[in-house]
């Protein structure tokens, strides 16, 4: 935990960027001092079909899963540090969201081998 899942425009950035924003993303999360660093996962999923306001402008949104739990001010200081992570790389994008989702601590399953 977290799970930061990060969708984005496929022609907007290169394996390379990719990965380089893969990097600011968690070093973002990691710097909020919220999580154990080994918890924090990170992951991108290109879009190749999308529209965005009736357009095909490129977008980058950034879905936050966290257990619930944390304070207002917790998930805003999160939400802000991957956003700058992602503004930082300035791709072209034409938008650029971020969400944090709380997740059911009750219905989260978990196993590691």
């Amino acid at each position: 935990m977290p799970h930061l899942i990060i969708e984005y425009a496929d022609q907007l950035a290169t394996d390379e960027q990719v990965s380089a924003l893969l990097d600011a993303v968690h070093e973002a999360a990691r710097g909020t001092n919220l999580f154990p660093e080994d918890h924090i996962k990170v992951r991108a999923l290109p879009v190749s079909f999308y529209r965005t306001g009736g357009g095909a402008d490129p977008f980058i949104h950034a879905q936050l899963r966290i257990k619930a739990g944390r304070s207002e001010a917790q998930k805003k200081e999160l939400s802000s540090a991957v956003l700058a992570a992602i503004k930082g790389r300035q791709w072209p994008a034409k938008v650029i969201t971020v969400e944090v989702v709380d997740m059911d601590g009750a219905s989260y399953a978990r196993s590691v081998v």
